[in-house]
């Protein structure tokens, strides 16, 4: 499947520049986020991913609280590795693969099968990476220290993708998780709307007009002939830093719409546009 239809000067314009843009911006430290002489092995998880690729995308490991579900930190591995399948394939740079996951199954990542692991425990690990990824369908809290690391890792030139798992129709508990842990950290009436004029919307696809995509079960209908959805549609939200958008909450669950790239849940219109989502705030991510 093309993602890019409709799209094909951009794209064409990224195969050229887009690999130089993500190593530019990760060789070059941007706002504190690079290694230093003293960085060993141990200190970096034993590889040289860092060296070796332009992109690696780290989950954020948290404890649930309480909730209606099964789904962890860990799930659905195969969303990860298909969104950054496809950003490869458009962008042309060297991501980091999750290897033995596609789609849907294992339900929960094994030990190593993520391409990078991170918790708010470990600061100086969290500067390794401009860009990390949260999902879980239950409640969280965070520790004070956590909340503190939270708000240095951000307020220092890092990114936070938060996106809630909602499974069915079940409750939003890690979007008002989130949202609650976002206004402790940065303040009341921090966590504000992402206006669909953002460039988060619009740097590499057009998404203007659909602004956060919404998943909706294709060809399944409930009561009243209602579809069937998937996440509550709070519209985007996010923290600003000055004017760059630091930290992106989702309450649709973006993370189930990568997961089904064969369109059987969503459709493939569904799959796409949660692709190019993803896609649209890591570039925005990587070069702000």
């Amino acid at each position: 499947m093309r993602l890019d239809q409709g799209n094909v000067g951009r794209r064409e314009f990224l195969q050229v520049v887009g690999n130089t843009i993500l190593a530019v911006t990760l060789a070059s430290g941007r706002s504190g986020f690079a290694y230093s002489s003293q960085d060993t092995e141990a200190h970096r998880g034993g590889s040289d991913d860092l060296d070796r690729y332009d992109f690696v995308m780290p989950r954020v490991r948290f404890k649930k609280r309480r909730g209606n579900g099964p789904d962890r930190w860990n799930v659905r591995p195969g969303g990860d590795a298909n969104l950054l399948r496809e950003l490869s394939d458009v962008i042309r740079c060297r991501v980091k693969p999750i290897k033995g996951t596609r789609d849907w199954e294992p339900q929960l990542a094994v030990e190593g099968q993520l391409n990078a692991v991170v918790t708010f425990d470990e600061p100086d690990k969290l500067r390794e990476y401009p860009f990390l990824f949260m999902t879980g369908e239950n409640y969280y809290e965070f520790t004070n220290k956590q909340k503190q690391n939270l708000r240095d890792y951000v307020t220092a030139g890092g990114f936070l993708l938060m996106d809630d798992c909602v499974v069915g129709s079940g409750g939003d508990f890690f979007y008002q998780s989130s949202y609650k842990l976002l206004e402790d950290v940065f303040g009341s009436g921090a966590v504000r709307k992402v206006p669909r004029e953002h460039e988060v919307f619009h740097n590499v696809y057009d998404l203007g007009e659909t602004g956060l995509p919404f998943l909706e079960h294709a060809g399944r209908f409930g009561p009243a002939g209602l579809r069937f959805t998937h996440g509550q549609n709070h519209g985007a939200r996010g923290i600003f830093i000055r004017d760059r958008l630091a930290v992106f909450l989702s309450s649709t669950d973006l993370h189930c719409g990568w997961c089904d790239s064969h369109g059987v849940e969503w459709g493939i219109d569904g799959y796409r546009k949660a692709v190019q989502m993803g896609i649209n705030i890591i570039m925005y991510a990587l070069t702000h």
